[in-house]
Order: structure tokens, then C-alpha cells, then sequence
């Protein structure tokens, strides 16, 4: 039972729906610009600024799935079906 702090809350590890939350707490930051660093180049000349942001939303998203099968599959006892999610 580790604990760790995501989004300046404090969750235990060891619990998926719980992580689950931190990190949509984290995402809802990343969104609304919260999470962002900027850098500044600068010459006579010129002058450059970028954005950017420190995680990737695809690889946030991909991690929020796994947490929230593993929070259904420790609180229902199995995993939720994927049939009725496919659409043609």
C-alpha cells in the first residue's frame, strides 16, 4: 500500500478506481491548459515561443481504460463486455 499524489490529492496505489480519478483529475488539467510549459528564443532578429505540454493524452487515455476495467472487474467481479460497445 503505496500512496501517491496526482493532481495535490493523495491516493493509494494499490486501488484502481481510485488512480482511475487522480488521473482524470490530471486529464481535466492537461485540457484546460493547467499543465503547460512555455520557452521563449529570443534573437535581435526573431522570436520564437512554444507551448507545450508535459504528458500525452493518447498514452492517458490508454492507462484511464486499463484502470477503469480493473475498478469495474474489483468491484463487479468481472471485466464489462466489449459486444455491446462494437458498432458496424
Amino acid at each position: 500500500m503505496s500512496m501517491i499524489k496526482l493532481g495535490g490529492v493523495t491516493i493509494d496505489s494499490a486501488d484502481p478506481c481510485a488512480l482511475f480519478q487522480g488521473l482524470y483529475l490530471v486529464k481535466l488539467k492537461l485540457i484546460s491548459g493547467e499543465m503547460t510549459g512555455e520557452y521563449s528564443i529570443q534573437s535581435p532578429v526573431t522570436r520564437e515561443t512554444v507551448v507545450f505540454s508535459p504528458a500525452s493524452l493518447k498514452s492517458l487515455d490508454a492507462e484511464m481504460t486499463r484502470l477503469q476495467a480493473a475498478c469495474e472487474q474489483a468491484t463487479r467481479g468481472r471485466r464489462p463486455s466489449r459486444r455491446m460497445r462494437l458498432r458496424y
